[in-house]
């Protein structure tokens, strides 16, 4: 019995072991047959999708050559294409090749007649067709003279009241009749090739033109061509020569990714609409002389392998050449532009002239990221000008086209337009250090990097505005005039006038005058200057005034609030040498008189007496400011107040930094003092 059991349970337990075997056996296989079921609904909707896709791909591939007897049904079979009646002759090969052959007359006859005899205009698609031959498209169209009530009858009023708009242009295009063909519908040529020459010539497409991933293998001919509506050629292929000469374009135009193999010519040129070029490229010349571009010309990412041309040509709104390569010169010379040429990040490798260009106020030239990408790039424009209208957006990132600009004018002479390229890399860096200080958390408002940029900016701030960074000789020397002014003004002022004491000292009438006059002419020729010569006119003149107002201010206030008592108190404060009257320059010289006896005998007061001892006044301050002038004219030793000596040796350190100013713009600015050209 217990054996039986025993057995019993032993054939149990196997059959459990079996069901378990089964049952993962089952898990696996139904995994298995889930994932194999999921991948074969995806296999057949992604056969689903691109089935269709594929279908229609095959389909546009399959050409068959056009017979008479399709070309007839065709042309008497119309078709509605968004809403337009169309002769549709896509997917055929359209042998039109020989002169001799009979079919390429009735292919032109054909299509013409329909097109003649309809009310409306009709549309012709050739996308996707073979045309093998020359194509000649005035044999389609209505050729018409133009001409107030001359238009063809077979146009409609509409088209009629249209044309008319367009009489000016076609009477002053050096046609010698004025005669066009007028084609009045859609052209469709999507995807079609052209074994032949094309000519679109002398044709005025009342309609769009497109020509989307079209092949041209001959030459093109679109010269007097007038587009009224937009005009799509994205894609195409050029293989020879194109001819735009005198062509019109009204709306939208798009060349984007063009291939243009051989030479491109759009000499004379309008593009009212805006115009995109971008992805394009140019193997050979590319000629755009007198070409006009009413708005937006997009030019971007386009490579450039020979020269171009847009010499005389107008631009009225924005010219983009972001990223783009140019390998050959550019010619820009005697243009006219009215916003900005967009250069940014645009690669060049040779030259691009801007000669004799005429720029507005509203015109600017941006080279952000502009690369010098070969020992032969320059950038080459009027002396003066070009660097007036040359911009970078800011300093990160730019410091070497900066630097490369700079060299560029130097290495071509034209020190103003380097420096004026130069004061825009200042004024961007100085703009970088307030940002940094600005942006600086009060945390660390007190921390080594702050407490260094500091004196960083304080400097280039004043550099920038008292001389815009060594550029400007006009500016500092405005500055100069109102100084040396002012502090004349001031040393007159407490020489000749002393009311509070017991002979009072007051000057004449006609030296008041004279020095009235003279200081607020000077005061007045120099702030006008200023104006002139600076974009921040104000902000200098408060940089001026903070030197020139507050000490010497206070300290002549003091001088007649707690008055003069010291021996000599009805002598001038100064002296001049009696030995010598000349011309001197006088870098090394101290504003007082020498203690040593023997020197001193040479000095003696001011004249008081005389007419023209005003004068003096502004010699001593011309001394103590610029270092030189007709006298040596200094302040005596002895019993003397020491407010007036602490105000002359105050304009005299002011003297120090400013001729050190000077002279370093000099040197930047004349060609030939250059010792200092690259500090």
């Amino acid at each position: 019995m217990a054996d039986r059991d025993r057995n019993l349970f032993r054939l149990n337990k196997i059959t459990l072991i079996n069901w378990a075997n089964i049952m993962v056996c089952l898990k696996k296989n139904v995994v298995y047959f889930y994932k194999s079921l999921c991948l074969l609904i995806i296999v057949l909707i992604l056969i689903l999708i691109k089935f269709p896709a594929a279908q229609a791909a095959s389909k546009s591939e399959i050409r068959i050559y056009l017979t008479r007897e399709i070309l007839q049904d065709r042309t008497n079979n119309l078709v509605q294409q968004e809403g337009i009646e169309t002769i549709d002759l896509s997917n055929y090969i359209i042998d039109i090749s020989s002169q001799d052959n009979q079919f390429g007359l009735e292919f032109y006859q054909e299509i013409k007649s329909q097109l003649s005899r309809a009310s409306n205009s009709i549309s012709l698609d050739l996308s996707n067709s073979i045309i093998q031959g020359d194509f000649e498209l005035n044999q389609l169209g209505i050729l018409s003279p133009v001409a107030e009530g001359t238009l063809s009858s077979l146009l409609t009023p509409l088209e009629q009241e249209k044309i008319n708009r367009y009489y000016p242009l076609i009477t002053n295009s050096g046609r010698p009749i004025p005669k066009i063909n007028i084609f009045r519908g859609v052209l469709k040529l999507d995807r079609t090739i052209f074994t032949g020459i094309a000519d679109f010539s002398n044709t005025l497409f009342l309609q769009k033109f497109l020509a989307t991933e079209t092949t041209f293998q001959e030459a093109v001919e679109f010269n007097q061509t007038i587009l009224s509506r937009d005009v799509d050629f994205n894609q195409t292929i050029f293989n020879q020569n194109v001819n735009f000469n005198r062509a019109h374009f009204f709306e939208r135009t798009e060349f984007q990714k063009v291939q243009f193999k051989g030479i491109v010519d759009f000499s004379n040129s309008q593009f009212e609409g805006q115009v995109e070029f971008n992805e394009s490229t140019f193997s050979q010349l590319a000629d755009f002389t007198r070409s006009v571009f009413s708005q937006t010309a997009n030019f971007s990412e386009t490579i450039w392998r020979d020269r171009i041309r847009f010499a005389k040509s107008k631009f009225l709104d924005t010219l983009l050449f972001i990223n783009s390569t140019f390998e050959k010169t550019v010619t820009f010379r005697d243009v006219y532009v009215n916003s900005i040429i967009n250069l940014q990040d645009a690669h060049l490798l040779n030259r691009i002239d801007f000669s004799n260009a005429f720029f507005t106020p509203k015109a600017s030239i941006n080279t952000s990221g502009l690369a010098f990408d070969s020992g032969e790039a320059q950038i080459i424009g009027e002396t003066g000008i070009i660097s007036d209208f040359i911009y970078v957006n800011r300093l990160k990132g730019n410091e070497t086209i900066l630097r490369n600009l700079i060299r560029n004018f130097r290495s071509l002479e034209q020190i103003a337009d380097a420096n004026q390229i130069e004061y825009q890399r200042e004024k961007l860096k100085l703009k970088q250090l307030s940002d940094r200080i600005v942006n600086t958390s009060w945390q660390k408002i007190f921390s080594f990097t702050l407490i260094s940029l500091i004196p960083q900016w304080l400097s280039l701030s004043l550099l920038l505005l008292l001389g815009d960074y060594g550029t400007n000789v006009n500016l500092l020397s405005s500055i100069g005039i109102i100084a040396i002014a002012f502090f004349s003004f001031l040393f007159w002022f407490i020489d000749r006038y002393r009311p509070k004491i017991s002979q009072p000292i007051i000057p004449n009438r006609y030296e008041t005058i004279s020095m009235f006059s003279s200081y607020l002419i000077l005061t007045i020729v120099g702030t006008i200057n200023i104006f002139l010569t600076t974009d921040r006119p104000l902000l200098t003149l408060t940089c001026v005034a903070s030197f020139l107002l507050p000490i010497p201010l206070f300290l002549v206030i003091s001088i007649y609030y707690q008055g003069r008592y010291h021996k000599l108190l009805d002598t001038t404060y100064f002296v001049q040498d009696g030995s010598l009257r000349e011309f001197r320059l006088l870098l090394g010289r101290l504003p007082i008189i020498p203690q040593f006896p023997f020197y001193r005998d040479r000095y003696h007061p001011l004249l008081w007496n005389k007419r023209w001892n005003w004068l003096n006044y502004y010699d001593f301050s011309l001394n103590n400011i610029l270092k030189f002038g007709f006298n040596d004219i200094r302040l005596r030793d002895e019993h003397l107040p020491g407010i007036i000596s602490t105000l002359v040796w105050y304009q005299w350190c002011l003297g120090v930094f400013y001729i050190i100013l000077l002279l370093w713009t000099l040197s930047r600015t004349i060609p030939g003092l250059n010792l200092l050209i690259y500090f």
